[in-house]
């Protein structure tokens, strides 16, 4: 192999990680000295990216630099247009090969194009390697060789072809392979937004932590409880609190299902698997946080009121598992996936309002708000498709509360008082029925 004297540049974006990248592991066989580049880029808000997700981002960069300062080497951190600016670093570099791991967001999608045209005219090359989910979607077929429609034949076809070409997180040596660079100024999320910004979140962004994090859970026997309390949402170790880790790149999804795997975790390893699945359904529907995946139910007449709208994402509905977790999410970032449910539910089939405003919201304020995992999950509560026969899944929020927060401690902490409640459960959801069977007139009743 012929040693390259330039440096090869490594463009992170949503993999803000040392440990297990493909992008990392393919830079590595060029034999050079490897350099390291995120851009803040002032687009990031209108692809929702939120002051929640920032400041995670944000602790990620810091911890990211004192990692790679560790093994000699440093992060180049610019702001601006995500193009002009690896433009830029590529061309002050020298280098000739820029490496990446793939983002199937459809934006990201076209940044890469541009990118990959830009540096082209520099002669340089960009290399994008597949590294987001455990098996890349192209392998991932039905026994026929056909796309899979369901969950259950997407983890079927997964685990198939894991038997067949394992692929175990990748371990590899980086002291004495990168480019020394200075310490960059990583702006605070203040400075970004032009504002004061207050979050109590209380999950440290960084690879440090959510490595800890996931070896901590697992120890301290969280992971081997979690099929049978993970629903619990008074709980904060009842689930692993790894989604955020796990959006920017800063938990390899390999080394997670690695972990659940040696431990016997089929459950945790399951609801890993449904977000690969989630990514797996926007590469085949780019449009899924705009369109139904049944357009039938694209035809839905959303009635219900702004004020609403307004009084759900300020958690006074009156529900109290809805208005705790509305107000958790407002103040943390952060909410189970119970919780996510059950107000996801509330807002489209309680209050009639459109899944799209309520995916916008969450997905503005969630640390972990991808794209993917979020819109499927919306149009999974909505029941727009992505199930079988989802449209009569009504959560009803009382029985919820009930099974789930049976102290009422979930409540009690995040939603102490009690407003009026704004509508009635089992009216609305002999309307919500209604509105279902009045696009799709072939639905069966609900047994």
């Amino acid at each position: 192999m012929t040693v390259m004297t330039t440096p090869v540049l490594v463009w992170l974006r949503r993999d803000l990680r040392l440990d297990d990248s493909h992008a990392i592991a393919a830079a590595l066989e060029a034999g050079a000295p490897l350099a390291f580049l995120y851009v803040l880029d002032p687009a990031m808000k209108t692809r929702g990216v939120g002051h929640a997700q920032l400041g995670f981002i944000v602790e990620g960069l810091n911890d990211l630099q004192a990692r790679l300062a560790e093994r000699g080497g440093g992060l180049i951190v610019r702001r601006g247009d995500t193009v002009q600016q690896l433009l830029d670093v590529a061309r002050e570099l020298g280098a000739q090969r820029v490496f990446a791991n793939r983002d199937e967001e459809p934006t990201a999608g076209m940044i890469e194009r541009a990118a990959e045209e830009a540096l082209r005219g520099l002669g340089a090359e960009l290399v994008v390697v597949d590294d987001e989910v455990n098996v890349p979607h192209e392998l991932v077929l039905t026994k026929e060789g056909n796309p899979c429609r369901t969950y259950s034949a997407y983890a079927r076809s997964v685990r198939r072809v894991l038997a067949e070409l394992p692929s175990p997180p990748h371990d590899y040596d980086l002291q004495g392979r990168l480019l020394a660079a200075p310490a960059p100024e990583i702006p605070s999320v203040e400075m970004l937004v032009g504002r004061p910004v207050t979050l109590r979140s209380d999950v440290p962004g960084g690879e440090t932590h959510a490595l800890a994090r996931l070896r901590s859970w697992r120890d301290e026997g969280y992971l081997a409880g979690y099929a049978k309390d993970r629903d619990l949402v008074a709980e904060p170790d009842a689930t692993s609190r790894l989604s955020g880790y796990l959006r920017q790149g800063m938990l390899s999804p390999r080394r997670a299902l690695h972990v659940a795997d040696r431990a016997d975790a089929p459950k945790y390893a399951s609801e890993l698997l449904w977000r690969d699945w989630f990514k797996y359904v926007l590469h085949h529907h780019p449009d899924l946080a705009e369109r139904c995946i049944d357009p039938r139910y694209d035809r839905i007449e959303w009635f219900g009121l702004d004020e609403h709208f307004e009084a759900w994402t300020r958690g006074e509905t009156g529900f109290a598992m809805v208005d705790a977790a509305m107000r958790q999410l407002t103040e943390t970032g952060s909410v189970a996936n119970r919780a996510r449910m059950v107000a996801a539910s509330f807002l489209v089939k309680d209050l009639h309002i459109d899944w799209r405003r309520g995916e916008q919201w969450f997905r503005r304020h969630l640390t972990d708000g991808d794209l993917a995992s979020n819109a499927g999950s919306w149009q999974w509560v909505a029941g727009t498709g992505l199930d079988a026969a989802p449209y009569f899944r009504v959560f009803n929020p009382d029985l919820q509360e009930q099974r789930f927060d049976p102290t009422g401690a979930y409540a009690a902490r995040w939603a102490p008082d009690r407003p009026l409640r704004i509508v009635e459960h089992a009216i609305e959801r002999d309307r919500t029925l209604a509105a279902y069977k009045a696009v799709a007139t072939d639905l069966a009743d609900p047994s």
